[in-house]
């Protein structure tokens, strides 16, 4: 199994010494390529889920596993968007996605990582805005950067925490569609 959450427990201390039981007896299976949307109410525990998954977070009980391999801290093979597009504002959308490209592809000859980076700025329909800050952007605008900047890593898995949610429903419409077009294509695993 590609990703595999086994009795997955999750137990957060409060302070005046009770608990909050937020996860209990997960069991998740996740093939290669496909798109799983988790659907709850809110507080029941999908975040806690998805930092799990991503690494961001341990679980009390259980373990997650990508490709067999237990899952304990972040890194470049999960990718993370959330809601608030996490953009450094001082870059513009080119250099917010370089950045991520430079620190996992440091061996890579320049051109190649540019070439990755124009590739994905086209991907996300970003081209005319390429040399714009993110201050300068749309809500959509700066989630397709932050998109552009999780996938042009390659990871093996993206990782979604509601990342349409601060945008209007019109644009939150179109850009699923273009998400779930864009990891058919590119055969991306998308939590």
């Amino acid at each position: 199994m590609f990703v595999a959450v086994d009795q997955i427990e999750k137990v957060f201390e409060l302070t005046g010494g009770g608990k909050y039981i937020a996860l209990k007896g997960i069991d998740l299976q996740i093939k290669k390529g496909e798109f799983i949307s988790l659907i709850g109410h809110s507080g029941c525990g999908k975040s806690t889920l998805l930092n799990m998954i991503a690494g961001l977070d341990l679980p009390t009980e259980g373990i997650v596993t990508l490709e067999g391999q237990r899952i304990t801290k972040p890194g470049p093979d999960r990718m993370v968007v959330f809601q608030n597009y996490s953009l450094l504002p001082w870059r513009t959308v080119r250099e917010n996605i370089a950045l991520a490209v430079d620190s996992v592809m440091k061996g890579s000859p320049a051109a190649e990582r540019n070439a990755i980076v124009e590739k994905h700025i086209n991907m996300v329909g970003l081209r005319p805005h390429a040399d714009k800050q993110p201050g300068m952007l749309s809500g959509g605008q700066k989630q397709r950067v932050a998109i552009a900047r999780a996938l042009a890593i390659r990871p093996k898995l993206l990782l979604l925490d509601e990342p349409f949610g601060a945008l209007d429903a019109l644009t939150r419409g179109n850009l699923q569609e273009q998400l779930m077009q864009i990891c058919e294509e590119n055969e991306v695993t998308a939590v």
